[in-house]
């Protein structure tokens, strides 16, 4: 059987920015997959030209030994071919190309091999010079947020300056008549609506300011744009924009709000530790809030920072803070030990009190502190160091409490944030399964002053949904921007490999509500599903490889522009961030991130610059891989899985900042759909309770393809119906319709077209 599978592209040129005419080379490595050897007879032929494939190539065929690195290929061998060709001499114009193997009788076989390009104006000759006078014209570049980052947490009625670098890189230079113009988004939060421009020569990079105050605080984020005019009060240029999170003001407490992840510290390295405080500062910043409500006026950064000047045993212990820390620091304070409410949940050094939510109570009701030891996913066995974080109490509420969260320094109800889910038990119960432990501390000559009107514990509680045993679930909630189809849409994902076929289009038209595609697929191509909705994954190879952020803004951004003529809003950014062969760099596989944090700040600039391009399109942060760590084998990927729970906190920040966020999710059991995998989908939704989901996949991976299909159909079908129970859920995206060695979770066979027999039950 003869069988091709890409594995990666290489180029010698930028092919989103090729002068037209120009020559360059391009490279794929591609592996014999199937069983028989190519040689002698096979060939790489040009395909597709009644569709608008261009042959960039001198020939339309060549045979394997004149393109390919090696003129032998046996089963499991790679081989890289290489086609020397030249962009067509139209500049401004967008141009793909198709080839693929054919063997000896002719029969074309395996993957396609392709690449699209972007032609420029041509390379200037010698005597050529650059067009000025009248055709002079203005413009401005985006370069960087010099303060407040997209997704900064502020508290509201506060005073920041946002700042941006930007260039002229138009021909005019800026003078005192050019202005800084609000354009839309947010009034509120600058009080003048034009700010002075600063002088600027072409080519040179200034700093745009612009004073804001944070409005009133809300769930959604609040975002303000601003585009430079010129003398005439022309608009050029890029668009910039602010994007904050506007805290609530707990003053009424006597309490400041901290978020570990605030950018004026986040980075800080913690302790004397490896670990920063936005990685693991969660207990720090409850201390730093503490004691602000104890009279002092330390913030995480300034706590941190005199703490490592404190001696052995009273500061840190690598990026650990001492419980005593803070009674070691300041007389006053006196730390009354670490306390848990069941005698084994998982806290070190903690004692043991059955009453000690009474405990609780009392400390709060005489003005003491109380910081709470909390599980960051109840949906896992619990695992000290790993999943713990610490939150403040601010105050009992009902049979809940509200509690400072220093995720995002917000008061949060305790039991929605981090309750066990799916568990029908008395709330004292469910508050001693919840707090690991507690930290006690008292002041003996302040107390904390809690007023009778407390805020809101945030999210606010919407309708109630329906539990995967069929109760009611009063803990989740969806805070965010309406969805404008008003439920859960169902959902099936396009071919894995490329193109979509007749095939796909005939299983799959006329019984999905919505198709989520891969960028690269043609507006054709997609439209012939038939669907009501479309969100597409923007897709790029790492396969080891370090990939900048605007190299793969400059690749998506060639297909997203046609999506976006046809109506396509939403677009995931990448897809699995957390595994090694999708751009993780880890165990010594290069890539562009390292952990979460730095994936986060890789999003966002993504984000950033392509809502620059396309101003009106949604932006979501991808679903990641789920499990912990793990080495792992999907198909023909194989590397290293960084934990996902982990991953989810290091890169919160990217989350926040994101219009929407995607979940994946697997089972091999129907008793999975029903725990384990809604569960995860359940989770996220109680982690951002105002970001609409997306289930981008989910399906029964079946490794060891003994489970029929038609169980895989009901329990597809059970998926769509438990899932559609949460608040909030945009879509759910059944894995796959079909592709190459994806049989063993896909809707039809990849050879012949026939169903597998899954979809028949599913829908």
């Amino acid at each position: 059987m003869n069988r091709a599978t890409f594995v990666s592209f290489s180029c010698n040129a930028n092919l989103d920015l090729l002068p037209a005419g120009s020559p360059f080379k391009a490279v794929w490595t591609v592996r014999n997959s199937g069983t028989t050897t190519w040689g002698p007879g096979y060939t790489v032929a040009h395909i597709h030209a009644e569709k608008g494939s261009q042959l960039l190539a001198a020939k339309a065929s060549y045979a394997l030994e004149e393109v390919a690195s090696k003129a032998t290929v046996n089963p499991g061998e790679n081989v890289e071919i290489s086609l020397e060709m030249t962009a067509p001499v139209t500049p401004n114009r967008r141009y793909f190309t198709d080839w693929q193997f054919k063997d000896p009788r002719g029969g074309l076989f395996g993957d396609i091999i392709w690449l699209r390009l972007v032609t420029t104006t041509p390379l200037p000759k010698a005597e050529e010079k650059p067009v000025t006078g009248s055709a002079a014209v203005n413009n401005s570049k985006y370069i960087d947020d010099h303060k407040i980052p997209d997704g900064t947490p502020i508290q509201e009625g506060t005073s920041f300056t946002k700042q941006w670098v930007v260039k002229n890189n138009g021909d005019l230079p800026w003078t005192s008549a050019y202005r800084l113009v609000w354009v839309g988004g947010e009034s509120r939060m600058a009080g003048a609506m034009s700010h002075l421009v600063p002088a600027a020569q072409p080519g040179e990079e200034v700093v745009l300011s612009v004073p804001m105050i944070a409005p009133p605080a809300r769930a959604e984020a609040y975002t303000s744009s601003w585009r430079i005019h010129d003398e005439q009060n022309r608009a050029f240029g890029d668009t910039f924009w602010v994007k904050i999170q506007s805290t609530a003001n707990v003053d009424g407490f006597g309490i400041r709000p901290y978020s570990q992840n605030d950018p004026q510290w986040k980075t800080h390295k913690l302790g004397h530790g490896p670990k920063t405080l936005g990685e693991f500062g969660c207990l720090l910043s409850c201390m730093s809030m503490m004691l602000t409500g104890f009279g002092e006026t330390y913030t995480p950064l300034s706590l941190n920072n005199v703490l490592l000047t404190r001696p052995a045993g009273q500061g840190f212990d690598g990026s650990n803070v001492y419980f005593l820390a803070p009674a070691y620091l300041i007389d006053h304070i006196k730390f009354y030990d670490n306390w848990m409410p069941l005698p084994n949940t998982g806290a070190t050094f903690a004692k043991h009190d059955a009453n000690l939510l009474s405990r609780i109570d009392q400390e709060i009701a005489a003005g003491q502190a109380v910081i709470l030891q909390v599980d960051t996913d109840p949906t896992d066995p619990y695992t000290y160091g790993t999943e713990q974080h610490w939150v403040f109490a601010l105050a009992k509420q009902g049979n809940d409490y509200l509690v400072l969260d220093p995720t995002d320094g917000r008061p949060v109800s305790l039991l929605t944030r981090y309750g066990y889910p799916g568990r029908n038990q008395p709330s004292e119960q469910a508050l001693k399964e919840t707090i690991k432990s507690a930290l006690i501390y008292r002041s003996d000559k302040v107390r904390i002053k809690r007023d009778e009107q407390l805020p809101a514990a945030q999210p606010v509680e919407s309708s109630p949904a329906v539990s995967a045993i069929g109760r009611t679930d009063d803990t989740l909630a969806y805070t965010g921007p309406a969805w404008e189809f008003g439920r859960m849409l169902k959902g099936v994902h396009d071919r894995a490999n490329r193109h979509p076929l007749q095939a796909d289009w005939d299983i799959a038209r006329g019984r999905f509500e919505s198709v989520k595609v891969m960028s690269g697929v043609s507006v054709e191509e997609m439209q012939n599903y038939q669907a009501k909705f479309y969100l597409c994954r923007l897709f790029e190879s790492w396969n080891g490889r370090h990939v900048p952020v605007q190299d793969f803004v400059n690749t998506v951004a060639n297909d997203i522009e046609r999506l976006v003529n046809a109506g396509v809003t939403y677009y995931e950014l990448h897809n699995e961030p957390n595994l090694t062969h999708e751009g993780l760099r880890y165990k010594g596989v290069p890539g562009s991130w390292s952990n979460g944090a730095e994936f986060a700040e890789y999003f966002m600039q993504g984000r950033k610059l392509l809502r620059q391009r396309f101003p009106g399109i949604k932006v979501g942060f991808p679903g990641l891989s789920p499990g912990g760590d793990a080495e792992y084998r999907f198909g023909h990927d194989a590397g290293f899985r960084l934990n996902d729970t982990a991953f989810v906190q290091q890169a919160e920040a990217g989350i926040r900042a994101a219009d929407f966020l995607c979940v994946h999710t697997y089972y091999t059991t129907m008793e999975q759909v029903e725990t384990e995998a809604i569960a995860l989908v359940k989770k996220f939704r109680r982690m951002f309770p105002d970001k609409l989901i997306f289930v981008t996949e989910f399906s029964n991976p079946d490794p060891a393809q003994n489970i029929p299909a038609s169980e895989k159909g009901k329990q597809a079908k059970r998926f769509y119906e438990l899932c559609s129970q949460i608040p909030g859920v945009g879509a759910a995206y059944y894995f796959i319709i079909s592709g190459s060695g994806w049989d063993h979770q896909a809707l039809r066979r990849d050879a012949d077209g026939r169903s597998l027999g899954v979809i028949e039950q599913m829908i």
